[in-house]
């Protein structure tokens, strides 16, 4: 299951690769063809995508290796690729924020500014959100497979679904503005419409990178395992496990990092006298085999405190 879920990683990270790159250039020359800011973020989103692939590829590579240095392997660098990630796209959003504000208020102050060329924008739009929400649909499909094993194919599939709404809602409502006729009470819709779209877009998906950002956080602080029905259900395995041997925890800590999870089992030494120490390990390994088939990576630790 290991090298199933490495060799899958790696073809939905390919794809998203040269998919990314693709819809970078188009943005970039659609910007370039029309002057729509709108287009130059999300040329710029897709840009950003296509770089950290090539990390996630290098990744997918080497988080399960485990080293006299790294006993637990390398499943870190999956967190420090999300946090990275959702900064990346938090920078970008807050840029483009700041910058569109500034097209507005230079419009404002009686500043010239061009009109929006709207030609080739539906045809672009139309291409990108195929693109974009088809490697979302692809990415979660992908990881369905392998029993959302791969935390990096679930912040991709979000990456590429926010990627896809911005490059809808750009579309469509530049096409509209192309409609505006020069001198009605809209007009200024040709000149800032992109702008202020940005602004509302951009403030509007901010939730995203933010809830990347602080899910990525926790793992790397070595905090709760944030995803509820994953802790309930491992607290459920952990607890009927040591209800077959008679046995009661002090406490359990569960964790998660990237897509490797630690689960640590306190016992009391003074209640674990009488008991059978093979027992216990026969435990350890039972509950251990149930997880992996539900979670792939997984390490179970007991503490005896």
């Amino acid at each position: 299951m290991k090298d199933k879920i490495g060799i899958i990683e790696r073809q939905s990270i390919s794809i998203g690769l040269v998919a990314n790159f693709v819809m970078a250039l188009s943005g970039w020359f659609t910007f370039y063809l029309s002057g729509s800011e709108a287009l130059l973020l999300d040329g710029n989103m897709s840009f950003i995508l296509f770089l950290s692939s090539i990390v996630a590829f290098k990744i997918s590579k080497i988080k399960t290796i485990r080293s006299e240095t790294f006993p637990f392997g390398l499943y870190v660098t999956e967190a420090l690729y999300s946090l990275m990630k959702g900064l990346l796209l938090l920078g970008v959003i807050i840029s483009a924020i700041t910058s569109n504000a500034n097209k507005v208020f230079q419009y404002l102050e009686g500043e010239p500014l061009n009109m929006i060329k709207t030609g080739p924008i539906a045809y672009y739009a139309i291409a990108m959100v195929s693109i974009c929400w088809g490697l979302s649909a692809m990415y979660r499909v992908q990881n369905r497979r392998i029993k959302m094993g791969s935390s990096m194919l679930k912040v991709d599939q979000k990456a590429s679904f926010i990627d896809g709404i911005l490059s809808a809602s750009t579309g469509a409502i530049l096409v509209v503005i192309g409609y505006v006729q020069p001198g009605s009470q809209f007009d200024f819709l040709l000149y800032i419409g992109d702008a202020l779209l940005v602004i509302l877009l951009a403030i509007a998906i901010l939730g995203q990178p933010v809830g990347i950002i602080k899910e990525a956080f926790v793992e790397l602080a070595g905090g709760k395992l944030q995803d509820e029905a994953q802790h309930q259900l491992i607290e459920d395995k952990v607890n009927r496990q040591l209800e077959l041997q008679g046995i009661s925890s002090e406490s359990l800590n569960i964790g998660k990092t990237g897509s490797s999870y630690l689960v640590i089992i306190s016992l009391s030494l003074s209640k674990l006298s009488g008991s059978n120490s093979n027992a216990v390990m026969m435990m350890k390994e039972s509950l251990k085999a149930e997880l992996t088939d539900e979670f792939t990576f997984v390490d179970v630790e007991l503490v005896l405190v």
